[in-house]
Protein backbone atom coordinates (compact mmCIF):
# COMPACT_ATOMS: atom_id res chain seq x y z
CA UNK A 1 0.00 0.00 0.00
CA UNK A 2 2.87 2.40 0.68
CA UNK A 3 3.93 2.29 -2.99
CA UNK A 4 0.40 3.08 -4.13
CA UNK A 5 0.17 5.88 -1.55
CA UNK A 6 3.46 7.28 -2.82
CA UNK A 7 1.80 7.52 -6.25
CA UNK A 8 -1.07 9.44 -4.64
CA UNK A 9 1.45 11.91 -3.20
CA UNK A 10 3.19 12.29 -6.54
CA UNK A 11 -0.05 12.85 -8.46
CA UNK A 12 -1.43 15.16 -5.76
CA UNK A 13 1.69 17.31 -6.10
CA UNK A 14 1.23 17.40 -9.90
CA UNK A 15 -2.44 18.35 -9.42
CA UNK A 16 -1.53 21.22 -7.08
CA UNK A 17 1.11 22.52 -9.50
CA UNK A 18 -1.31 22.30 -12.44
CA UNK A 19 -4.05 24.13 -10.52
CA UNK A 20 -1.60 26.85 -9.49
CA UNK A 21 -0.40 27.22 -13.08
CA UNK A 22 -4.01 27.62 -14.19
CA UNK A 23 -4.55 30.23 -11.49
CA UNK A 24 -1.40 32.10 -12.55
CA UNK A 25 -2.66 32.60 -16.09
CA UNK A 26 -6.04 33.68 -14.70
CA UNK A 27 -8.26 32.07 -17.31
CA UNK A 28 -6.87 34.26 -20.05
CA UNK A 29 -7.74 34.18 -23.74
CA UNK A 30 -4.21 33.07 -24.50
CA UNK A 31 -4.32 30.03 -26.81
CA UNK A 32 -1.93 28.31 -24.43
CA UNK A 33 -4.67 28.41 -21.79
CA UNK A 34 -6.30 25.36 -23.39
CA UNK A 35 -3.07 23.42 -22.90
CA UNK A 36 -2.88 24.42 -19.23
CA UNK A 37 -6.53 23.47 -18.78
CA UNK A 38 -5.87 20.06 -20.35
CA UNK A 39 -2.84 19.58 -18.09
CA UNK A 40 -4.99 20.35 -15.06
CA UNK A 41 -7.70 17.94 -16.17
CA UNK A 42 -5.10 15.21 -16.78
CA UNK A 43 -3.54 15.84 -13.35
CA UNK A 44 -6.99 15.53 -11.76
CA UNK A 45 -7.65 12.24 -13.60
CA UNK A 46 -4.23 10.88 -12.60
CA UNK A 47 -4.89 11.74 -8.96
CA UNK A 48 -8.34 10.12 -9.10
CA UNK A 49 -6.80 6.96 -10.60
CA UNK A 50 -4.09 6.84 -7.91
CA UNK A 51 -6.73 7.22 -5.19
CA UNK A 52 -8.84 4.43 -6.69
CA UNK A 53 -5.74 2.25 -6.70
CA UNK A 54 -5.21 2.80 -2.96
CA UNK A 55 -8.90 2.17 -2.24
CA UNK A 56 -8.76 -1.15 -4.09
CA UNK A 57 -5.84 -2.51 -2.06
CA UNK A 58 -6.40 -4.55 1.09
CA UNK A 59 -5.08 -3.23 4.39
CA UNK A 60 -2.42 -5.83 5.18
CA UNK A 61 -0.82 -4.23 8.23
CA UNK A 62 -2.18 -1.89 10.87
CA UNK A 63 0.34 0.71 9.71
CA UNK A 64 -1.50 0.84 6.37
CA UNK A 65 -4.83 1.94 7.91
CA UNK A 66 -3.83 5.62 8.28
CA UNK A 67 -2.70 5.62 4.63
CA UNK A 68 -6.17 4.46 3.61
CA UNK A 69 -7.76 7.14 5.81
CA UNK A 70 -5.63 9.85 4.21
CA UNK A 71 -6.56 8.60 0.72
CA UNK A 72 -10.26 8.57 1.69
CA UNK A 73 -9.91 12.12 3.00
CA UNK A 74 -8.25 13.39 -0.19
CA UNK A 75 -10.85 11.64 -2.34
CA UNK A 76 -13.72 13.06 -0.29
CA UNK A 77 -12.25 16.57 -0.43
CA UNK A 78 -11.77 16.49 -4.19
CA UNK A 79 -15.19 14.96 -4.75
CA UNK A 80 -17.00 17.40 -2.48
CA UNK A 81 -19.39 19.66 -4.35
CA UNK A 82 -19.04 22.60 -1.97
CA UNK A 83 -15.74 24.26 -1.03
CA UNK A 84 -16.96 24.68 2.56
CA UNK A 85 -17.49 20.93 2.83
CA UNK A 86 -13.96 20.20 1.67
CA UNK A 87 -12.60 22.70 4.18
CA UNK A 88 -14.67 21.05 6.93
CA UNK A 89 -13.08 17.70 6.04
CA UNK A 90 -9.67 19.38 6.18
CA UNK A 91 -10.49 20.68 9.65
CA UNK A 92 -11.43 17.14 10.72
CA UNK A 93 -8.02 15.93 9.54
CA UNK A 94 -6.23 18.72 11.43
CA UNK A 95 -8.06 17.89 14.66
CA UNK A 96 -7.62 14.12 14.39
CA UNK A 97 -4.24 13.93 12.65
CA UNK A 98 -2.21 12.46 15.51
CA UNK A 99 -4.89 9.95 16.52
CA UNK A 100 -6.27 8.84 13.15
CA UNK A 101 -3.64 9.73 10.56
CA UNK A 102 -0.46 8.38 12.17
CA UNK A 103 0.84 4.84 12.55
CA UNK A 104 1.49 3.69 16.12
CA UNK A 105 4.89 2.55 17.27
CA UNK A 106 8.53 3.17 16.49
CA UNK A 107 9.12 0.34 14.06
CA UNK A 108 10.75 1.19 10.75
CA UNK A 109 7.42 0.46 9.02
CA UNK A 110 5.52 2.85 11.30
CA UNK A 111 8.15 5.55 10.88
CA UNK A 112 8.08 5.15 7.09
CA UNK A 113 4.27 5.35 7.01
CA UNK A 114 4.32 8.40 9.28
CA UNK A 115 6.75 10.12 6.93
CA UNK A 116 4.36 9.47 4.04
CA UNK A 117 1.42 10.71 6.10
CA UNK A 118 3.19 13.91 7.15
CA UNK A 119 4.06 14.59 3.52
CA UNK A 120 0.43 13.88 2.63
CA UNK A 121 -0.73 16.32 5.29
CA UNK A 122 1.43 19.07 3.80
CA UNK A 123 0.07 18.36 0.33
CA UNK A 124 -3.53 18.38 1.57
CA UNK A 125 -2.81 21.69 3.32
CA UNK A 126 -1.48 23.04 0.00
CA UNK A 127 -4.43 21.61 -1.90
CA UNK A 128 -7.04 23.19 0.38
CA UNK A 129 -5.45 26.60 -0.23
CA UNK A 130 -6.16 26.35 -3.97
CA UNK A 131 -8.86 28.64 -5.44
CA UNK A 132 -10.77 25.44 -6.23
CA UNK A 133 -11.64 25.26 -2.52
CA UNK A 134 -12.28 28.99 -1.98
CA UNK A 135 -15.84 29.96 -1.39
CA UNK A 136 -18.41 30.10 1.33
CA UNK A 137 -17.97 29.41 5.01
CA UNK A 138 -16.89 26.06 6.38
CA UNK A 139 -19.83 23.70 6.56
CA UNK A 140 -20.96 23.00 10.08
CA UNK A 141 -20.22 24.62 13.43
CA UNK A 142 -16.71 25.76 14.27
CA UNK A 143 -15.68 24.41 17.65
CA UNK A 144 -12.55 23.11 19.28
CA UNK A 145 -14.15 19.70 19.61
CA UNK A 146 -13.45 17.15 16.88
CA UNK A 147 -16.30 17.14 14.35
CA UNK A 148 -18.19 13.98 13.58
CA UNK A 149 -16.32 11.91 11.05
CA UNK A 150 -17.57 11.54 7.47
CA UNK A 151 -15.32 8.54 6.93
CA UNK A 152 -17.47 5.93 8.66
CA UNK A 153 -15.75 2.69 9.59
CA UNK A 154 -12.48 3.75 7.97
CA UNK A 155 -11.66 5.86 11.01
Amino acid sequence: MSLAFRDVLKTMHAFIVAERDLEDIAYSRDPAYAIWAEDTEKAHEDLADALVNVHSLPVETREDQPLRRMALLADAMIGHEEPGGARALHLQMQVAFFTKFQACGISSTAMHRNGLLIHGRHLIDAMISLPLFDGGPIDGPHTDEPPESDFGAAL
